[in-house]
């Protein structure tokens, strides 16, 4: 009924650019000039970025939504492997509950598997409709509002200098550091720092030591001007470290803005960040259950996706499952992607996977794929799958060895927007 493809033609960009001003009214480009700048920028992007593209879903040659695709060298397990990542997905108002969405997803599924990906990656505009695709939750997302004077204040911070565009290339060596042992960060490229350090909205403040940038916050400011210019918060959207000294003189020069700034607002995907704080409470005043005080809010927002299980323990075979042997059967649950539903053996020696040409196995575990996307993720643990009710296992003495298996110190941290 549709068909899709990459999108090569101005007036394509420009109906891309329609389709999406009124998907997303929220980004405001209404105008026939500022649809025209979106459409320029995407062909720029598509033209320029070997890692990006944008699709079309076409009835004939009326297009019916969009997409942008990015290819993407994931973290996993401290292996690097190739995964897919969906964006700026968008239907034409007149074609919405006509399954649009449905073959946007099932192309970009179908398009990262040809290509040997076993994992996709996406931002959902609603989790429950993509968790019905087979999409899992990752790490949620929490939101400090920290008085500076509340940030720990070391000794000194000295080192903290204002990076430019001349700093791009330090920057993207100190992430690739980062990369290099953090499960699920995504690989970037001088580009993107390019693109952080040309921003007049965005401030990088650094930890250098000889020249070489050891851990980088990147932040703005938010002004409250309906009540006072004076009123003026910061918000920090990416903290990137590789050493205690680092994380300190960076706490230190945030604690020293006291005099100007409210709050520190600090999007992390670290569970345990208030207890780097003094007095982790928000602004809310709130309390509850019964003495309870509120210090973050918390969201949910990138979403893992197996695509091809098999594929997945192959591209794992140098990860170590924390030591663990066990023949392990795995069924996985997929209404979306038939293919991928059933059954694998894999066989665990000290921690090392391999796929298993026999039917014997010690125990099964029978979970869709959603919730098994979510545990090879490491987003979830075993055992909390278990306790809900959405992972059957044939024999619980089994739990802890399999609890282990799939069991990390991190959850995966993505910095990645797309």
């Amino acid at each position: 009924m549709y068909t899709a493809r990459r999108l090569s033609s101005e007036k394509e960009f420009l109906d891309m650019a329609d389709i999406a001003a009124n998907a997303y009214p929220g980004l405001k480009f209404d105008t026939p000039e500022d649809k025209e700048k979106v459409a320029k920028a995407s062909m720029k992007t598509q033209n320029e970025n070997p890692f990006v593209d944008f699709y079309g879903v076409f009835n004939e040659e009326e297009m019916l939504g969009s997409m942008r695709l990015h290819d993407f060298n994931l973290n996993l397990l401290s292996e690097k492997i190739k995964a897919g990542g969906l964006g700026f997905v968008a239907v034409h108002q007149l074609h919405k509950k006509e399954k649009v969405a449905k073959e946007i997803v099932t192309y970009f599924i179908e398009h990262y598997k040809k290509q040997g990906a076993a994992m996709v990656m996406l931002y959902p505009f609603r989790p429950d409709f993509y968790k019905k695709m087979g999409f899992g939750f990752g790490t949620s997302m929490n939101q400090y509002k920290v008085k500076p004077c509340n940030l720990p204040k070391g000794p000194s911070k000295s080192k903290i200098k204002f990076l430019n565009a001349e700093d791009a290339e330090k920057m993207l060596n100190c992430y690739s550091r980062v990369y290099e042992k953090t499960n699920g960060l995504i690989e970037k490229y001088e580009s993107e720092f390019n693109s952080i350090l040309n921003n007049p909205k965005a401030k990088v403040a650094a930890y250098k030591l000889d020249d070489k940038v050891e851990g980088y916050i990147v932040y703005e400011y938010k002004t409250r001007e309906e009540k006072s210019v004076l009123v003026n918060d910061i918000i920090v959207n990416d903290l990137v470290y590789e050493n205690k000294k680092a994380l300190s003189e960076l706490m230190t020069f945030l604690n020293s803005q006291n005099d100007q700034i409210r709050y520190v607002i600090f999007n992390i995907q670290d569970e345990d960040f208030r207890f780097l704080l003094d007095d982790p409470r928000n602004d809310s005043d709130n309390m509850f259950a019964p003495v309870y005080h509120e210090c973050s809010i918390q969201g949910t927002g990138l979403m893992y996706r197996v695509v091809n299980t098999r594929e997945l323990f192959c591209q794992l075979k140098e990860h170590n499952f924390n030591n663990e042997s066990c023949r392990l059967k795995v069924m996985v649950k997929d209404s979306f992607i038939k293919e991928n539903e059933g059954s694998v053996i894999v066989n665990f020696e000290n921690g090392y996977p391999t796929l298993s040409d026999t039917e014997d196995f010690d125990v099964e575990i029978v979970l869709d794929v959603a919730d098994f996307s979510s545990l090879i993720a490491c987003a979830v643990n075993f055992k909390s799958l278990y306790k809900y009710g959405r992972v059957c296992i044939s024999n619980e003495e089994y739990i802890n060895k399999v609890n282990n298996m799939f069991n990390s110190d991190v959850k995966p941290i993505c910095l990645t927007r797309f």
